[in-house]
């Protein structure tokens, strides 16, 4: 069957790729056309410079992600964008990208880059048009099921602290310090003398990346970490204006560790740990831990643990507090299980690709609610 739907070709036979277009930030006008940077998503603009769909991948910077514009969209230098999907169905090429090592199409330089003369020698295999939307549609189920519940944590987590917020982010609620209802925890443990153990590993990158533990071999783990207790709330003291915090879905407490980047509060009471992770969300939080960095300006500020006990958290009345809780709690533990039902999708996500890609899966029985189109221009540039 494969044989029949399926043809190997050049990736430049199949689509062709662009370099992006400069677009200095103080030259943006604020608008609704997104910008996209090697990374993705990078700010907007008043004006598109190709029309959507479209797909991009960075050509320097961040190398191998692949992002997807459903509309007209500006796509920045730092990256290589399809501007002729050659009657191939843009939302499969989006997919058929994300199955190339990029790594290997790198230029051998000080600042490592994509040669979009290289990568079109890729070899690839592309079905007809009508596979091409069926294999779209079923990944793409995956993706909006992701997404959807990507918000909804983002819902939650805006909820808890517009809630915590309204009531008592001001004057009448009298304050104590941070120190006085919450502690650090900093117990040390050497993931590398337990070489064969998978740890939980809480570390930047993970959190970065999506909010989600490794899980690593204590070979492959060569600093000291700190151990994750159960009612922590974890806070990265790297770079505060950038706000990380961290309710840790402890999948397996007795081998969860974090990156010491991170401060680990552990509140007295645990009774009350809706209330005092809610109180951590705040941007008046990070807004004091900006207020207390170290080094110099740049990447690389750091706050030190002990000044933050100093902040001044509300200290309502033990009921209020228990009525806060009552309503904080059910929406914490939904973030968690959000979380670990994300990780579960996109595992799988991440497995049906390249078997979709391949042909090993077979999507003819599928059926699709539309017939199969192509509607993108051919050289995709507005201007041309």
């Amino acid at each position: 069957m494969q044989s029949m739907t399926w043809r190997s070709m050049a990736l430049g036979e199949a689509i062709t790729l662009k370099r992006g277009y400069d677009l200095p930030s103080k030259k943006r006008v604020k608008g609704k056309v997104p910008v996209y940077s090697s990374s993705g998503r990078s700010g907007v603009h008043n004006e598109a410079a190709v029309h959507g769909p479209g797909v991009i991948t960075g050509r320097y910077g961040t190398i191998g992600e692949v992002f997807y514009a459903t509309d007209n969209y500006w796509p920045l230098n730092t990256t290589l964008y399809v501007s002729d999907f050659k009657g191939n169905y843009p939302h499969f090429i989006y997919y058929l990208l994300k199955t190339i090592n990029w790594n290997n199409y790198t230029t051998a330089s000080a600042v490592p880059g994509i040669n979009r003369n290289h990568v079109h020698h890729c070899v690839v295999t592309i079905p007809d048009l009508t596979t091409q939307h069926k294999i779209a549609y079923v990944l793409g189920t995956y993706d909006q099921q992701i997404d959807c519940l990507t918000r909804t944590n983002g819902h939650l987590r805006e909820l808890l602290k517009i809630e915590f917020a309204n009531r008592f982010e001001n004057e009448d609620t009298p304050v104590i310090k941070l120190g006085d209802v919450a502690s650090i925890w900093k117990k040390s443990v050497k993931p590398a003398n337990d070489p064969d153990k998978y740890w939980e590993h809480y570390s930047i990158p993970a959190f970065d990346a999506e909010q989600y533990p490794s899980f690593d071999l204590g070979n492959t783990i060569k600093s000291n970490k700190y151990e994750v207790v159960p009612n922590s709330v974890l806070v990265s003291k790297l770079n505060p204006t950038t706000q990380r915090l961290w309710l840790p879905q402890l999948i397996n407490a007795d081998s969860a560790i974090c990156s010491t980047e991170f401060i680990e509060y552990v509140p007295s009471n645990k009774k009350d740990y809706s209330f005092y992770c809610s109180a951590l969300m705040q941007d008046r939080f990070f807004g004091y831990l900006e207020g207390h960095v170290t080094g110099s300006t740049g990447s690389r500020q750091r706050v030190h643990p002990g000044d933050t006990l100093a902040y001044a958290v509300p200290n309502p009345c033990a009921s209020e507090i228990r009525d806060y809780c009552m309503f904080a709690d059910p929406v914490i533990k939904q973030i968690r299980n959000t979380s670990i039902e994300l990780k579960r999708l996109e595992t799988l996500r991440s497995a049906l690709l390249p078997k979709l890609m391949s042909g090993e899966i077979d999507v003819s029985k599928i059926k699709l609610y539309t017939p199969p189109y192509q509607t993108v221009h051919a050289n995709g540039r507005l201007s041309d």
